[in-house]
């Protein structure tokens, strides 16, 4: 990662690290980790582009290039407001909206890596960073699943994601299905058939890229995370190859302390535990029963043990289906 200025550094020679992670599965967490770290470049907030610009508004056959760039300058101003919220100061901010205005006029933007490489590059430039290359840590959900495609893109590429036990992670999704998702289309049901395709998805993602690609790919447990913060995060700085240091252990956002973003408006200052394993009580038994059903391969993988039999599971999973087959699949074919 050492040698080079940031202003001449190439998409092969960017030293990226992508954080990722199903959604709710501590992402956000993780990232503040890196509030203030010395040693690396942080992007203060989610790229947002790869699932709010990428790919299903750029795959639209009609939309032009110019809808294309208000469309990409809109979401990335979007995105920087929550961090200008808890606390980037609106310099910082405009000075980067700027550059990225100017910078993406040089680049393919229906290429991913183009997008991401503007985005890092206008963050540098208006943070007028000169100093020796360090590593330029993003976070978005999902991306596990694309890892050999950005390697290609970018062959200096570290991506860690975030693993957590499934009915925790949907438990923490559930909470906000009433205030939040429903917003976006999302009921109860939808929640769980997202989460049993999309979290299985990344957990399987994760095990094949780690398996495959060990220097370059790292999985770690949540729930390892937030009991043994200090030595997961050491084990992390290894793997970045830079030094380890206490300010990793208090996740922060723009300097300040952060306080989680929990559905259920719990605030805690520094790192809490109390919601690991805590989903007993925070999902229905039949919930869990699903995402038992269909995750059994990969929960056994990272360690997650099963609270009920497979063929009870099966029992719940078939009520399950007969919803999810009705809501998503059917088609009348008798109709006329």
């Amino acid at each position: 990662f050492l040698g080079h200025s940031y202003m001449n550094l190439s998409k092969k020679e960017l030293p990226l690290v992508i954080l990722t992670g199903h959604r709710k599965s501590g992402t956000s967490l993780f990232h503040r980790l890196f509030d203030g770290v010395n040693s690396i470049n942080l992007y203060p907030t989610d790229l947002t582009v790869l699932y709010a610009y990428f790919s299903c508004f750029t795959a639209k056959k009609d939309v032009s290039n110019k809808e294309l760039k208000e469309r990409l300058i809109y979401v990335v101003k979007n995105s920087m407001e929550y961090s200008v919220k808890q606390g980037l100061d609106l310099t910082s901010k405009n000075n980067f909206l700027n550059v990225f205005e100017s910078e993406i006029q040089k680049i393919d933007i229906r290429s991913k890596s183009d997008v991401i490489y503007a985005i890092c590059n206008s963050w540098l430039k208006s943070k007028e960073v000169t100093f020796e290359a360090s590593p330029f840590v993003v976070k978005e959900t999902s991306q596990s699943v694309f890892f050999e495609d950005y390697i290609k893109e970018f062959p200096q590429l570290k991506m860690i994601s975030l693993i957590r036990d499934p009915r925790d992670n949907y438990a923490a999704i559930s909470a906000g299905v009433d205030q939040y998702y429903s917003k976006f289309g999302e009921n109860d049901l939808k929640a769980l058939s997202s989460h049993i395709n999309r979290a299985r998805m990344d957990l399987i993602s994760a095990k094949i890229n780690q398996e495959n690609y060990p220097d370059s790919f790292m999985a770690i447990r949540f729930e390892d995370l937030i009991r043994d913060t200090k030595t997961t995060m050491k084990n992390v700085s290894n793997f970045l190859n830079i030094d380890f240091e206490e300010s990793m252990l208090s996740p922060d956002i723009s300097g300040k302390s952060y306080k989680g973003n929990s559905f259920e408006g719990i605030s805690f200052s520094g790192i809490s535990n109390q919601n690991i394993g805590k989903w007993k009580t925070r999902i229905t038994i039949e919930s869990a029963k699903v995402i038992e059903y269909w995750m059994v391969d990969v929960m056994d993988y990272w360690n997650y043990d099963l609270e009920f039999s497979q063929i009870c599971s099966q029992a719940e999973f078939s009520k399950f289906y007969e919803k999810y087959n009705c809501e998503y699949f059917y088609h009348d074919s008798f109709s006329k």
